[in-house]
This record gives C-alpha cells, structure tokens and sequence, in this order.
C-alpha cells in the first residue's frame, strides 16, 4: 500500500507458493483478495512461478487469481529454476481466455525470444536485457 500512497500505478505481487503447494488454496486465495481490495486502481501483476507448478497447479492459479480481480498472471520472478517458456506463455494466455494478460519474464535475453512471447499472446515483458533487445551494444 505504501508504493501506492508513494505513486507507484502498478504492482508485481508474488503468489504464496508455499501456500499453494501445500494445497493452502483457501488461504492464498483470500490473500489476493485482500490484496486486490486494498490496491484497487492499481495495475497487479501476479507471479506463480511457473517452473515450479504442473500444469493443473497453472490453471488452479489462474482461477484463483481471475476471481480475486487481478490483471496479469506473470511467469517468474527470474529467480525460479526456468524462466518464461513458449510453452508456459502460450498455456496461461489459453487458460486466461482474455480475463487476465500475461507477462512473459524470467530468462529472456534476446529481440527474438521477446517477440516470440509477443506473437503467442503475451502483452507484456520483463527482462533485464531491454538495451541489448532494443539495439543496444550491452
């Protein structure tokens, strides 16, 4: 709440994993709630760490997160194992059905692993390669 008071427009809020995994699904998914009811008119982007879900966990989150009101499920923190892949990117921007964006973020490093990400239905991208993806000489 402070980034907001602060001027912050958007968030990126990290899914209890440990919760989730443990099956907590109640839990975690009252957390967001409260979340999503204390940000409102802020732009959420919610990390699940992709790499450490299977596919039916993906899905689960995605609900939960669709039903707290979130506006994107994000791939990683870039700290997981993996980061984005095509497969993941395309799967959540499938399981979403227009009711949540994806971002793509978590190991991409090149103009064309971004655009590929793009062209399967991610709206946004975080990277810590923006210069080199843009021309840059890194």
């Amino acid at each position: 709440i402070r980034a907001l008071e602060e001027g912050a427009k958007e968030l990126d809020i990290v899914m209890n994993i440990s919760a989730f995994k443990s099956g907590l699904y109640g839990y975690v998914e009252e957390e967001l709630k409260a979340i999503a009811r204390n940000t409102e008119g802020a732009i959420r982007k919610v990390i699940i760490e992709t790499a450490y879900l299977t596919e039916k966990e993906k899905a689960f989150a995605v609900e939960l997160l669709a039903n707290a009101g979130m506006e994107f499920v994000k791939t990683s923190t870039g700290y997981a194992p993996a980061g984005a892949t095509e497969e993941d990117v395309r799967l959540l921007v499938d399981l979403s059905k227009g009711r949540l964006k994806v971002k793509a973020s978590g190991g991409i490093r090149t103009r064309e692993q971004a655009l590929r990400f793009i062209s399967l239905g991610a709206e946004r991208i975080g990277t810590s390669s923006t210069f080199e993806i843009l021309g840059g000489e890194g």
